[in-house]
């Protein structure tokens, strides 16, 4: 199925549906087509089952390993239902023997040993059989392809497999209870005896009698199984490569091409038949309306003689008497009637299948209440990790470190002088006053966050560091504005700080930090 193939012989019109409309058309699809269909199928499968009762009844006398290899077995099986719904949507119905001549291919160019193994529990096998049987692609290529038709639909086949799966399975109960309702007690193995040693010590013709209708459902469904995730996958290809707009198209060109000719010959049959009729015209005289107007009043006229006709008929007017049998409603009765009572052999069955949905349910319920202590402990940890991590949940400025830099400045306390205002003093009286007031603008944020301990954070600016002291060291906020002002007029206006000013702002940092006043 490339690009090159011929859209207008599918037999589904091609338009956007949604996921289930697709699968619903699938199934369609193949309960239309089902004799070829499941021909082809019995025709694979009916011969390997054949070959594989006869192995396990003669080597082990039992057959109950049969089913599960038939259920492993199915994605080579499907191979072949693709193969002819493929065909069929295409108008191409293949005979039997065109799908057994096929089968070599089908089963040793379409990657059947992934489909066996690692690909087998697959919730979404449907959707990228096709891709195998029908695109031929391998390796890298393959695995792309499968990505891109699964995105927006793997869910919907996913929720086919196992919509299918139920079905399958209500099915096959519902067949075997009917089928051990008509066995009768005393061929079924002992009544203490387990479900499964039941089953597997019941006589050959037993088992080969209860086996069957979950060989029989497994094999009726899978068919329209694969069909649904077929047209899922022919409903991507139209999203992905525009299907039903390319079809239209074609359409349209054609239909255009037909009008044109159709206008032609119209045009040559309309000039002909003017022709015509303007010569029979000529020969025949002209028709009197008056005519039709006085048969028409007759007609009138006898009308109401014919319905008195009608009416003096015997089966008119008459009256009959119609009698019908219905069931009178039973009287109610004071006490009940005992529910009927289930047969020995299936009551005993019954047992034992609540028996192991007890066990298993017991076992799940288990296994959640431990997997839901382990994800407490593990939900515990990751939290008590966190808090201890990032210090979430501690006190407002208990657990505060400050940053190495703020606004440009390297604030740690190790990168400055221990008299700091005296250091800049020093600096000034060198001729240095850039230096001078960068090292008290320095020297005055760090104070302020490493004793003052106000939240500084890295990116925060000066604008935003002269908010915070407000916020949270308000008795230094005024030092502070003073010497960011001085300190934005000189570093980004350019503008000249007198001497003066920043041995006064020294001054006021020794009585805001130091303690005193330094000469």
């Amino acid at each position: 199925m490339g690009a090159t193939m011929e859209l207008e012989r599918l037999s589904v019109a091609l338009r956007p549906r949604n996921h289930w409309e697709a699968i619903d058309l699938g199934v369609r699809l193949g309960i239309h087509h089902a004799r070829p269909l499941y021909a082809a199928w019995f025709a694979v499968t009916l011969p390997v089952l054949a070959v594989l009762v006869l192995i396990f009844s003669l080597w082990k006398g039992e057959i109950s390993w049969v089913s599960p290899i038939m259920w492993w077995l199915k994605p080579a099986f499907d191979r072949v239902a693709v193969h002819v719904v493929s065909h069929s949507v295409f108008g191409e119905t293949p005979s039997v023997r065109a799908t057994l001549r096929a089968l070599p291919g089908l089963l040793w160019h379409t990657r059947l040993f992934a489909g066996l193994t690692w690909g087998r529990f697959s919730m979404s096998r449907s959707l990228k059989l096709p891709v195998d049987v029908l695109e031929g692609l391998r390796g890298r290529p393959a695995r792309q392809r499968k990505s891109l038709l699964s995105r927006r639909v793997s869910s919907a086949a996913r929720w086919q497999t196992l919509v299918w799966l139920h079905l399958e399975v209500i099915l096959w109960l519902s067949l075997f209870g009917l089928l051990a309702m008509l066995v009768p007690s005393s061929m079924w193995p002992e009544q203490g005896s387990g479900l499964w040693q039941r089953l597997t010590e019941a006589p050959l013709w037993l088992s080969l009698l209860l086996y069957l209708p979950l060989l029989a459902c497994s094999l009726l469904l899978e068919p329209l199984y694969v069909a649904g995730g077929f047209m899922l996958y022919i409903k991507r290809r139209t999203d992905l490569e525009a299907w039903d707009v390319e079809l239209q198209l074609r359409r349209l060109a054609r239909a255009r091409t037909a009008e044109q000719a159709k206008a032609l010959a119209s045009s040559f049959v309309g000039v002909l038949l003017c022709l015509l009729l303007g010569f029979s015209l000529a020969g025949s005289p002209p028709a009197h309306a008056s005519d039709n107007a006085t048969l028409r009043e007759q007609a009138v006229e006898r009308s109401a003689q014919e319905i008195q006709q009608v009416m003096q008929d015997p089966a008119f007017g008459k009256e009959e008497q119609d009698r019908e049998l219905r069931w009178r409603k039973a009287p109610k009765q004071d006490k009940k009637t005992e529910a009927s009572k289930l047969p020995d052999s299936l009551q005993s069955l019954l047992n034992s299948v609540f028996e192991g949905m007890k066990w298993i349910g017991e076992a799940f319920a288990t296994l959640g209440r431990v997997g839901g202590w382990v994800l407490i402990l593990v939900a515990v940890a990751l939290i008590l990790y966190l808090v201890s991590r990032f210090g979430w949940g501690s006190g407002r400025g208990s657990r505060y470190v400050p940053p190495a830099e703020l606004a440009g400045f390297d604030i740690r306390p190790q990168s400055l002088p221990d008299d700091i205002a005296g250091a800049a003093l020093h600096l000034l009286r060198t001729g240095d006053t850039r230096a001078a007031l960068s090292l008290l603008f320095r020297g005055t944020l760090s104070r302020l966050a490493h004793q003052e301990q106000v939240p500084f954070t890295r990116g925060d600016t000066e604008g935003d560091c002269l908010e915070r002291t407000r916020k949270h060291a308000p008795a230094r906020s005024a030092f502070l504005a003073r010497l960011l002002g001085c300190w934005q007029r000189l570093a980004y206006a350019h503008q000249s700080i007198g001497a003066h000013e920043i041995e006064a702002l020294c001054q006021e940092w020794w009585r805001e930090f130091g303690g005193g006043t330094h000469e």
